[in-house]
């Protein structure tokens, strides 16, 4: 089987639409399936993706310099996509590109599909662009129906598409690297340098710094913690560009910058609670690493957190831009160690579940199921 994958920028897994490409696509080649990308922008050839990479040209998108959106009606992708002759084409960015790629799937017969994996009409508030909310909705409705399939990975964002008119959508949870997020990265030594070797406990928090994860109410929750105890250290893991105000809005929080590989492992499995109150995931793949992991987590009860965390078993969820209700929440859990321990291996547990060989098993199927079809 051959997939063609549609995405506006390539980037080294710095968020979670490409780590979630990127394992998508190791685990196809382990089922003998071959994959290209046709993409606006890559990052670095051969560091996230080692498979054939199309580019067409594209421009900084004004909103987010980092992402790069495609031009519009550019087909110089066809000839080489003719070349691969691929058998399904999967879209992962509803941009610009998606609607090439539905033309050229439509000219050549092939299936087409998308993964609805980011909250974009939610992220409108935090640009002050909340009247485009219905045009926002119209364009993903009106691109999404004309597809032969529509997958999400958890039930919250489902039921928003389906609210909304989109037709055909399947719910399937991403995975996590089980081998990779585990208690077993704990590391005394990353405690003792990060805590400057006093005996405190460490929040956590990862993702990008980005205003739509709702930073300001990590802000004002970490100062309220401040006020109330100094036993604690926040980390914050990530980079992007609304680091520098953040810093400014956080003094004395720990930022470590962007972290992959083992580094990240011992940042989550390190730590004692993972502090997340970001409403527009529509899973939360940072969520379900620090489960993995074995730290609680404290996050938004909106999106796809929600789905993820079984309230005072596997965690705890809060109202979403409630800096209040996400402070009281913590410094219960800082304030109580059983509580911690119990949970913990509650969250261990959860997370076992959620490996990337059943993930794309699932999605192998989806794509047999759309040849048939053809």
């Amino acid at each position: 089987m051959k997939i063609a994958y549609f995405i506006g920028s390539a980037k080294n897994e710095e968020n979670g639409v490409d780590r979630v490409l990127a394992r998508l696509i190791r685990e196809g080649e382990a089922h003998g399936v071959e994959s290209v990308i046709v993409t606006g922008w890559v990052e670095s050839p051969g560091v996230t993706y080692h498979v054939p990479i199309f580019t067409v040209p594209s421009m900084k998108f004004p909103l987010y310099r980092d992402y790069r959106l495609p031009f519009p009606w550019m087909k110089g992708f066809y000839k080489n996509l003719d070349a691969f002759h691929p058998d399904v084409i999967h879209i992962h960015s509803p941009d610009t590109s998606a609607w090439e790629a539905l033309r050229y799937a439509r000219k050549r017969g092939i299936p087409i599909m998308a993964t609805h994996h980011t909250d974009f009409v939610r992220y409108l508030k935090y640009y002050h662009l909340s009247a485009l909310k219905s045009f926002l909705w119209y364009l993903l409705r009106r691109l999404y129906n004309q597809l032969d399939l529509i997958t999400t990975p958890s039930s919250v964002t489902a039921h928003d598409l389906l609210l909304h008119g989109v037709k055909h959508v399947k719910i399937i949870p991403w995975g996590t690297e089980l081998e990779r997020f585990n208690p077993s990265f704990r590391s005394d030594a990353w405690r003792a340098a990060v805590l400057k070797k006093t005996q405190k406990y460490i929040v956590l928090f990862v993702g990008r710094l980005t205003w739509e994860k709702d930073l300001k109410t990590l802000a004002e929750t970490y100062a309220l913690l401040r006020e109330a105890r100094d036993d604690f250290a926040m980390v914050v893991v990530g980079r992007g560009p609304n680091e520098e105000d953040l810093k400014q809005l956080m003094p004395g929080a720990v930022f470590l910058g962007y972290k992959e590989g083992r580094e990240l492992s011992e940042c989550y499995a390190s730590s004692d609670i993972f502090l997340f109150p970001s409403s527009t995931e529509t899973f939360g793949n940072v969520t379900i690493e620090a489960m993995a992991s074995g730290i609680v987590p404290v996050v938004a009860n909106e999106g796809g957190s929600r789905s993820l965390v079984k309230e005072g078993i596997t965690g705890f969820l809060c109202a979403s831009r409630d800096p209040k209700r996400f402070f009281e929440t913590t410094n219960l859990l800082l304030n109580d160690e059983q509580l911690r321990k119990k949970m913990r291996a509650e969250c261990i547990s959860f997370a076992q579940s959620f490996s990337w060989s059943s993930v794309f098993q699932k999605m192998y199927e989806l794509y047999r199921m759309l040849l048939e079809k053809k």
